[in-house]
């Protein structure tokens, strides 16, 4: 059963790739989100599906399931959010770094170390977000309840989905067991009940008729007349 799921492992991958994309698109869209181009959705659905085939290569369990639609239907809800946005956003800059002007130096007094730090420009240390990745945790916090809502309706469908894995892992088993004896392949272990011999085609024992020949009946003394 395992090989015949293995091979079965592109389709696998497209059906939970294809769902997870969907789900995804469909909450970002409610969400009153933009899409961007076919080029980007193309490549945000060969990473789903990249994703979803190196991790289905042997019979998944129902956890395994769930977490990769909940975790595929984020990743494309995330990327959407980070590269297209929503409708209503106002363009968002990433925040500059405060430069702060050179102060001259002192005209006497101090040593030369203290001319020196005072000519450098003071920079104030600060971490510069990228806009796309504020925007998404913006999102994130302000649509908590909607948020919640997406992940239970995708671990509905990750558990609507563990269930046909399931059925086809059975389904293919089954098929196998039914084919290979008509095709006159090798069918695997225990797919086939052991032949029950045939009581004529077991051959005598060549001892049975010697032993038979040897046999002395021996009775009780004929009675004399």
């Amino acid at each position: 059963m395992g090989a015949s799921v293995t091979a079965w492992r592109w389709p696998r991958a497209a059906a939970l790739a294809s769902v997870a994309m969907f789900a995804g698109l469909t909450g970002h869209v409610q969400a009153d989100g933009l899409l961007p181009g076919v080029g980007s959705l193309v490549a945000l659905f060969l990473l789903c599906l990249l994703g979803a085939a190196s991790l289905l290569g042997a019979p998944a369990s129902a956890a395994r399931v769930v977490a990769l639609t909940v975790g595929g239907q984020t990743l494309v809800h995330a990327a959407l959010t980070m590269s297209a946005g929503h409708a209503g956003d106002g363009p968002v800059a990433a925040r500059p770094v405060p430069v702060h002007p050179t102060p001259s130096p002192p005209a006497s007094g101090g040593s030369f170390h203290d001319h020196y730090l005072d000519s450098r420009p003071q920079v104030d240390a600060e971490l510069v977000v990228p806009a796309s990745v504020r925007h998404l945790a913006a999102d994130l916090t302000q649509n908590t309840s909607m948020m919640a809502a997406h992940l239970a309706a995708a671990v509905v469908v990750g558990l609507w989905l563990a269930i046909g894995e399931r059925a086809l892992c059975t389904l293919l088993a089954l098929a196998v067991r039914a084919l290979v004896p008509r095709l006159g392949l090798v069918a695997p272990p225990g797919s086939r009940p052991a032949p029950v011999p045939d009581p004529g085609s077991v051959p005598s024992s060549p001892h049975l008729p010697t032993l038979a020949r040897s046999v002395v009946r021996r009775g009780p003394p004929a009675r004399l007349g």
